[in-house]
């Protein structure tokens, strides 16, 4: 298990991965390292396998009945893991190096319309606790959510001095380490500040770890906030999928619909390549299509 403390660290203190994420390797690695302890005499370390006996757990996590996204997931952290070890030279070559990927279906994610969105907001302008201190922390995290499109993780990272509310913009410190700096609404800059005055009467103090708190003073972690986006979305959508990520998805898709340029999105997102924004332009390409056809220089001509 020591190979897998090791690489974990590497992906905590060097790669500066979210706890969520470093935690979720350790997860897989460790439920590989525990079938070959059962199945492979004599066995002491996953560096020491080939192919054949990793084939033989991908088998056995088919037989599981998962689905092939969470299989395909545990092996990329096995890729991962022996990418790694083949930097350090500690393995001559990477077993999983010709591994073909599951097929899983492609599943396309609706974002929340306008509408939905609204009514979200619409909840909290309507309850009678609106001013309560966990109202107004619920209230920040769909707005911070909603208004920058920053990842779960991220709005978990956020710390009181990233924020400057005169210049009315917030650091985020995303994957890798990298930082961002996103502009701040008016509105989201009032909520912060009544959020922030409302947090330090009910704890009696002004030092805090992370700008949003659990009913506890304590950093929010990721099953709070998602159960705060499921439970509240409940109320305003039918679709399936109710999570922190679809806000996100949201976020980038409303802009897109309402003509913000690809590049710019990618940017608020902080992705580190337009590719990875352009799952989001899946429901608003006739927006697009509308934007480019208006905005081209050729675009009004027609065909001959």
């Amino acid at each position: 298990m020591y190979e897998i403390e090791d690489f974990v660290n590497f992906l905590k203190l060097e790669k500066k991965y979210s706890q969520h994420t470093y935690t979720s390797y350790y997860s897989d690695l460790s439920q590989a390292f525990e079938y070959f302890e059962l199945t492979v005499e004599q066995f002491s370390r996953l560096t020491e396998l080939d192919y054949s006996l990793l084939r033989n757990f991908i088998v056995y996590l088919s037989s599981q009945d998962l689905n092939p996204r969470t299989i395909n997931r545990k092996v990329s952290a096995l890729r991962r893991f022996y990418s790694y070890f083949l930097s350090k030279s500690v393995i001559d070559s990477h077993p999983l190096g010709n591994h073909k990927a599951l097929k899983q279906p492609k599943k396309v994610s609706v974002p929340f319309s306008e509408d939905e969105i609204q009514n979200l907001f619409n909840h909290f302008n309507h309850s009678s606790d609106s001013d309560t201190f966990e109202k107004l922390r619920d209230r920040l995290i769909i707005e911070l959510l909603y208004t920058l499109g920053v990842r779960r993780s991220e709005l978990i990272g956020i710390r009181d001095r990233d924020l400057d509310t005169s210049a009315r913009t917030v650091k985020i410190y995303g994957k890798g380490g990298k930082e961002r700096l996103l502009p701040l609404l008016c509105s989201t800059v009032g909520l912060i500040k009544e959020y922030v005055e409302k947090r330090r009467v009910k704890f009696k103090t002004s030092t805090f770890s992370s700008l949003l708190v659990t009913d506890r003073g304590q950093e929010l972690y990721p099953k709070f906030v998602y159960r705060k986006i499921n439970d509240y979305l409940e109320g305003v959508s039918v679709k399936q999928k109710k999570s922190p990520h679809m806000i996100r998805h949201t976020f980038a898709t409303h802009l897109l619909n309402r003509g913000a340029d690809l590049n710019t999105v990618k940017e608020l997102l902080g992705h580190s390549s337009l590719a990875a924004t352009q799952v989001y332009t899946h429901s608003s390409i006739e927006e697009l299509k509308m934007i480019y056809q208006s905005s081209h220089p050729r675009g009004n001509q027609s065909s001959s």
